[in-house]
């Protein structure tokens, strides 16, 4: 008897691994939250770190040339067709962005020395160019980066880092070539805006971004103070389309990130009939990582005022910034 009635004492009723299972789910519960917050916290530590590299390889390119890189040289955008660019940038299509043009100071120096920079990067370019590029003009650099990622254009956080999937012709062009989530930025202007092409005449140099097309900014060139001015910024595209960008192996349509409406706007077709590209914004919560002109990176709110995000791409507008 007395036996039998330890061994009824040391089992457990049903109720009681109920209350178990339940208090195990309640902490898993409290405790998730907690784990999920410290991986996204790694993560945009890392992107962070991202940005600081490509920075430092921005700053080592301009003591090298004396020039930030161009932000992208001989695109294949419709502009390139308009009056104010020579028609040598549509007859010579090269789709080189500055992501390129700084491999060797990300330690890229085998890809880098891997391209042709006098022959297309791809195939993008809209049909109102000139000339197009050819499969067999563009096939050494395609082979090198079509399927190729690289680590300090992706932010860990980004569920865009995959390749393109459009094979046909035209600007869009992007089969293989994987998505950065780090893109140029501008207040306004877009990929086929004739103001970010940097050697014709125009009356808007004032308030130009950092980069343009065929030619980039000197450090003199920032009367704005580097410190005050946005180099780089997250790229946010909320569809799981691949065919929009940017793209860091390739200039595609869509290249160029846009100050316009701010930070993590969302998808919405009143806003932008094109919101679903060129937005500056990440999937880190409340704003996004954008890598400043000294080489700093800061965590621009969502929140910020829309007038001060845009005054920050602008290198001598003169304007005086607010809090962001």
């Amino acid at each position: 008897m007395t036996t039998v009635s330890l061994r009824k004492r040391l089992a457990f009723t049903l109720v009681e691994l109920l209350v178990v299972i339940a208090i195990i789910g309640v902490l898993i519960a409290l405790l998730l939250p907690a784990v999920q917050q410290a991986r996204e916290a790694a993560r945009r530590m890392q992107c962070t770190n991202n940005l600081k590299q490509i920075g430092l390889a921005m700053h080592n390119y301009h003591d090298t040339f004396g020039v930030l890189p161009s932000g992208t040289i001989n695109p294949g955008c419709k502009v390139c067709d308009d009056a104010h660019m020579p028609a040598s940038v549509g007859e010579n299509v090269r789709n080189v962005t500055a992501h390129l043009l700084i491999l060797p100071y990300l330690e890229q120096n085998a890809l880098s020395d891997s391209l042709d920079f006098k022959q297309p990067m791809s195939l993008a370019a809209d049909s109102a160019m000139v000339t197009t590029p050819t499969a067999a003009d563009a096939a050494n650099n395609m082979a090198a980066l079509q399927g190729t990622r690289l680590d300090a254009y992706a932010c860990p956080s980004d569920p865009f880092d995959q390749p393109g999937t459009r094979s046909s012709s035209g600007e869009y062009y992007n089969l293989n070539y994987y998505r950065t989530s780090y893109g140029l930025v501008t207040a306004e202007w877009r990929d086929y805006h004739y103001h970010l092409y940097w050697d014709g005449a125009d009356n808007t140099r004032n308030l130009r971004p950092a980069f343009g097309i065929n030619g980039a900014a000197k450090f003199r060139d920032f009367t704005d103070g580097m410190s005050s001015t946005v180099l780089l910024a997250e790229s946010q595209m909320e569809k799981t389309s691949t065919l929009y960008g940017p793209f860091w192996g390739t200039y595609t349509h869509t290249f160029w990130l846009q100050m316009s409406f701010g930070i993590n706007i969302p998808d919405d077709p009143a806003v932008s009939r094109l919101s679903y590209a060129w937005r500056v914004g990440s999937h880190h919560p409340g704003g996004c990582n954008s890598l400043f002109g000294d080489g700093s990176v800061h965590f621009l709110s969502e929140t910020a005022n829309l007038t001060t995000l845009q005054n920050l791409t602008k290198i001598a507008d003169g304007e005086v910034l607010g809090e962001y």
